[in-house]
């Protein structure tokens, strides 16, 4: 797919047997570039590195066993796999809230230091693995705004590129030894030896390392259980099996990607919103909107408007085997300073804004002194236009691939547009 409209130009773009990661981003450093590169394997496994004047700002892996932030922080000792799950838990219900990691902060698992020292070990360890991948193609997407391009409240990091190239590199080099005894990397699962040599003493953290393979088996989740970096522990686990007191068991990896859909660890696979009808419901106020000439019916449609997308995000969820909770409208409509206009605040109940308490309202100013009905018009407008944009931008921004997202995007601010034309009349 070559260039075009979507505000996304792909500028560069091959197969990694040619040109392998390391050198792509070289090239992404040289020319300050700013987008995305999207790796893509014939198994449905796919990553993306996001870029902004060349720097690396956020990088992630599409893969049930793919590295969480919830790993690395387990992996560093900065917190327990209990918050970690109480978090998960929290974040599952209310979908268009904060993420694991503010949530974490907020409840003094960690600090705010550890969520941001965290964040980036898990960009740079995240690379170190795509760049391993032998085949696949990769995809340069460009784009002149890379907040647009991130997802769901993921901050920029600017990582140096020769930081991350020289990490790649480095681990490289050590995998082509460990791949020897751990076929699959970090997801390579693991029994005890079927014919230990008895009777054997073994050192205890020998011991504790056997313990863990027989509770956890996955060279990612022994490190995470551990509590220590994932290459340290690998590199044990791979001395184990070298001297044959542990089996790697044969996996067939692209068998989990039935068809081309891709799955992410489990939390995180509930929280995706691919299937939320993105086109359906734009097409659904646009005719609605087309039927609503005056003022008075245009603002309490966009209240509408509102509690229609809501009721499409909770279908969605219960698609995705959970519930919505039932304070998520109201929450965002106060950490976004939505909840009010002048004095009069807004009814919530269930992830729906009273329409008729809102319609009252228009009719009395609308219908009263003609500089106060124009300024509150202009006023209403502005605050439910942003309502639903932040709810369109939040959901939009669980969509796993970008160019989906980007041309998601499209598609709603030229509604918006259509919107703020006819009320310019």
């Amino acid at each position: 797919m070559h260039g075009g409209h979507m505000g996304a130009d792909t500028v560069l773009s091959g197969s990694l047997r040619d040109f392998g990661l390391v050198e792509v981003l070289q090239v992404v450093e040289l020319g300050s570039m700013t987008g995305a590169i999207h790796l893509k394997q014939n198994n449905g496994r796919m990553g993306i590195l996001y870029f902004n004047d060349g720097k690396m700002v956020n990088c992630s892996e599409f893969d049930p066993g793919a590295l969480t932030l919830g790993d690395v922080l387990q992996q560093q000792g900065m917190t327990t796999y209990h918050h970690i799950e109480q978090a998960y838990s929290q974040q599952i219900q209310d979908l268009l809230g904060r993420r694991i990691g503010e949530r974490l902060v907020m409840m003094g698992a960690i600090t705010d230091q550890q969520l941001q020292e965290a964040l980036r070990t898990k960009v740079l360890w995240t690379a170190r693995e795509l760049a391993l991948w032998e085949d696949g193609t990769y995809e340069f997407m460009a784009a002149s705004d890379i907040q647009k391009l991130l997802p769901y409240g993921e901050v920029a990091l600017d990582i140096e590129v020769v930081r991350i190239t020289m990490e790649m590199v480095r681990y490289g080099d050590e995998w082509q030894e460990l791949k020897n005894f751990l076929p699959q990397g970090m997801r390579t699962m693991l029994n005890m030896s079927p014919t230990l040599p008895y009777p054997m003493r073994f050192d205890l953290r020998t011991v504790e390392l056997l313990t863990q393979v027989n509770l956890y088996r996955r060279v990612r989740r022994i490190a995470s259980a551990m509590r220590r970096p994932e290459l340290d522990v690998a590199r044990e686990l791979a001395e184990l099996v070298q001297q044959r007191f542990l089996v790697p068991v044969a996996q067939d990896l692209s068998q989990h990607m039935n068809g081309r859909k891709i799955r992410l660890p489990d939390p995180a696979e509930k929280l995706r919103l691919e299937n939320f009808a993105f086109l359906d419901l734009i097409s659904r106020m646009e005719l609605e909107w087309e039927k609503r000439r005056t003022p008075m019916d245009q603002l309490p449609a966009l209240v509408d408007f509102i509690n229609w997308t809501m009721d499409a995000l909770s279908e969605t969820a219960r698609g995705n085997g959970t519930i919505l909770d039932p304070n998520t409208l109201r929450s965002l409509m106060y950490s976004e300073r939505l909840s009010h206009m002048g004095t009069y605040e807004f009814r919530v109940d269930q992830n729906h804004i009273d329409v008729e308490s809102f319609r009252t309202l228009c009719r009395e100013v609308l219908s009263g002194d003609m500089q106060q009905a124009e300024a509150f018009y202009n006023q209403a407008s502005m605050v439910l236009h942003r309502l639903l944009c932040c709810i369109f931008e939040s959901i939009n921004a669980r969509v796993a691939n970008p160019r989906e997202r980007l041309e998601n995007q499209e598609v709603w601010e030229a509604m918006f547009e259509q919107f703020a034309l006819q009320h310019s009349h």
